[in-house]
């Protein structure tokens, strides 16, 4: 049987224009204890989407990670502009597709909240980060508490 790499572009939503790309393994802890983690506290992404368009909305930034298979090549992206339309989600393709052929940055996806792997809100009032625990798992922690995000929920 062949072994199938994991292949995550791991970037800030809101700094993807700086993308870093490496190689992880499918079965890398350090993932699977993100995906969860950003699982556990969907609930609060989910909600905060609920009350994206009210004038009393916390958030400015809504963005999701989702990923996208072509035949036998993954790939993880981030979507940003992220809202609920109908009985799902929609969102656009902010990340770089470095693998992907068929999928491309700027392409609206619709998605189920099952579909989720990670999120991200932004504060509007103090600019933190809430979310992106993959990003918060993965990078130094100066550089989360300079770039403001909370890792912790």
């Amino acid at each position: 049987m062949k072994s199938l790499s994991v292949f995550l572009l791991i970037c800030a939503p809101v700094l993807c224009s700086d993308d870093d790309f490496f190689l992880k393994e499918s079965d890398d802890q350090v993932v699977f204890n993100a995906f969860e983690k950003a699982k556990q506290h969907r609930g609060l992404f989910l909600n905060a989407l609920e009350t994206r368009e009210a004038e009393d909305s916390k958030y400015n930034y809504y963005g999701v990670y989702l990923k996208f298979i072509e035949g036998e090549t993954v790939e993880y992206l981030w979507l940003g502009d992220v809202q609920k339309y109908k009985d799902f989600y929609i969102g656009v393709i902010i990340s770089e597709p470095r693998l992907l052929s068929d999928t491309k940055s700027g392409k609206t996806i619709g998605f189920k909240a099952s579909d989720i792997y990670d999120w991200q809100l932004t504060e509007k009032q103090s600019g933190n980060s809430l979310g992106a625990f993959l990003f918060c798992a993965t990078s130094d922690a100066e550089y989360l508490k300079s770039s403001s995000f909370t890792c912790d929920l």
